[in-house]
């Protein structure tokens, strides 16, 4: 089945450039992601974890005999074009979507599918607040701030032995959820931290916090934030004699950060969403969609583009089969799904508030790659 088959329909900041017509018979999968702006490495992921699964579906007949083609848009990794581009999957009238990056866009535009009711999937955005019992159309299937703040943290002064511990974090909803959840999970452990310091999203010259964050001497660094920043605060930081070791959680498991930051993020410690290494199944996975998409604009990246590959595949596939397109009945399909995912020990399952119970994942950087962590 060629990829050309898969009618995907992309959008720039919300408008939908070039939509092909999907046929009556079609299932349709919305996916939105960043794929320009700030967020754009991580909502190519996602959407090349998208193709791949729907390619191998439709190759192997489709769902009942449908194919599904995908409607894809771009909110350009801004929670006001967010808002616009979910209203743009609504009103194409999508089955479902499954996507969702950035924890400021995916906050704003889920009002949108919850009171249009659309199941909705969200693969990579990580705040508390998008899984709750107020939220009866949204799933998550990554792990959230509390989960990977608390490990992080845990891991800091338990494994990694650290005593002077500073934080750097983006001012906006993941930067301030993974703080929170980690200055909480420290004073349990008995200890503070040297200094706490923000930064604006678009920021590049992080010289006033990192300047103050040297004369407090920490031996970790915990940066909560994303690309392009979170390489730019390494490289400062190294560049102002900071020799802390750094830390952090989903939102440095990019790829990219060892492109931009190659020996700064030298020994960073993190929790991710996906390490190919955790099992053969996800191995074979990540050479596969490493071999289908080498040679682009940019290099592949798994860690997202798994999520959205393994949520369509084994979650909504699976459900699509068994009640169809009924969006009520797909709700509570997903809602009581449970399995086994490829890199993730054990068997998963979704709680009440539609949170994806998981084991999680922690890695380090080294020789330019994410490694499983093993110790110090």
């Amino acid at each position: 089945m060629r990829i050309g088959k898969l009618f995907v329909a992309v959008a720039v900041a919300g408008a939908v450039l070039g939509v092909l017509p999907a046929q009556a018979q079609d299932i349709k999968l919305g996916v939105i992601a960043g794929m320009s702006g700030p967020g754009t490495s991580y909502g190519i992921g996602i959407r090349q974890g998208a193709e791949m699964a729907v390619k191998e579906i439709n190759a192997a007949g489709g769902i009942k005999g449908r194919k599904i083609s995908l409607v894809v848009v771009d909110d350009a990794s801004n929670p006001a074009q967010s808002v616009t581009a979910m209203q743009r999957l609504v009103g194409d009238q999508v089955d479902l979507i499954v996507g969702g990056w950035g924890s400021s866009q995916v906050l704003a535009n889920m009002e949108v599918v919850e009171r249009a009711a659309i199941p909705y999937i969200v693969v990579g955005a990580t705040n508390p607040k998008i899984t709750t019992d107020k939220n009866k159309w949204t799933f998550r299937v990554i792990f959230t701030d509390s989960v990977q703040a608390e490990q992080i943290a845990e891991a800091a002064v338990k494994r990694l032995g650290m005593k002077r511990i500073a934080v750097i974090h983006d001012a906006n909803d993941y930067g301030v959820g993974n703080r929170d959840v980690f200055l909480a999970s420290l004073k349990k452990l008995g200890m503070e931290p040297v200094a706490v310091l923000s930064y604006q999203s678009a920021d590049k010259d992080f010289t006033a916090q990192l300047s103050r964050i040297r004369e407090a001497n920490p031996d970790g660094l915990a940066v909560f934030g994303t690309l392009p920043a979170a390489p730019a605060i390494m490289n400062q930081a190294r560049d102002l004699g900071i020799k802390a070791r750094f830390i952090g959680t989903g939102g440095l498991a990019n790829e990219n950060l060892m492109t931009l930051a190659p020996k700064a993020s030298e020994g960073t410690v993190l929790t991710t969403y996906f390490h190919e290494d955790v099992d053969a199944d996800a191995r074979a996975w990540a050479d596969r969609y490493v071999k289908e998409f080498s040679g682009g604009s940019q290099p592949p990246r798994p860690v997202l583009a798994a999520w959205e590959y393994r949520a369509i595949k084994f979650i909504a596939a699976p459900c699509l089969e068994r009640v169809g397109t009924d969006k009520d009945k797909l709700r509570q399909c997903f809602g009581s799904w449970k399995g086994k995912l490829f890199s993730v020990p054990g068997e998963a399952h979704f709680d009440k508030t539609g949170q994806l119970i998981q084991p999680s994942v922690l890695v380090e950087v080294g020789n330019g790659a994410f490694q499983a962590f093993k110790g110090k």
